[in-house]
């Protein structure tokens, strides 16, 4: 196992362990539940971490961590073209069916803006 990716938040994490999951790259979160152990342990330790299970797949799971670390922060909201429901703007698939989602108006000009 070799650790790719250390999270300030579990939500963070599990984000990236679900996109190498969907490549195909097989994932263990550590550390998921130690937040609460902050206090007691230096706060950097409890940080949720992201490791692929095979060393071998460390060049594609590298280029999936930086792609995670480039995302920008969207606000707003995003509708979906599929089942028309409405999705956090930071979300990449739409909560209710799954599919692909538009970035949501004004997105381009807040990434454009954080670069």
């Amino acid at each position: 196992m070799k650790r790719v990716y250390s999270a300030a938040d579990l939500i963070d994490a599990q984000l990236l362990a679900d996109a190498l999951n969907e490549a195909r790259i097989a994932t263990h979160l550590l550390n998921a539940h130690a937040i609460g152990a902050q206090g007691d342990l230096p706060f950097a330790s409890t940080y949720p971490e992201v490791w692929i299970r095979n060393e071998r797949d460390g060049a594609r799971a590298a280029s999936i961590v930086r792609e995670h670390e480039r995302r920008p922060l969207l606000a707003g909201s995003a509708r979906c073209a599929h089942c028309a429901e409405s999705s956090p703007g930071n979300f990449a698939l739409c909560w209710q069916c799954g599919h692909a989602l538009d970035a949501p108006a004004g997105a381009h000009d807040a990434a454009q803006a954080q670069r």
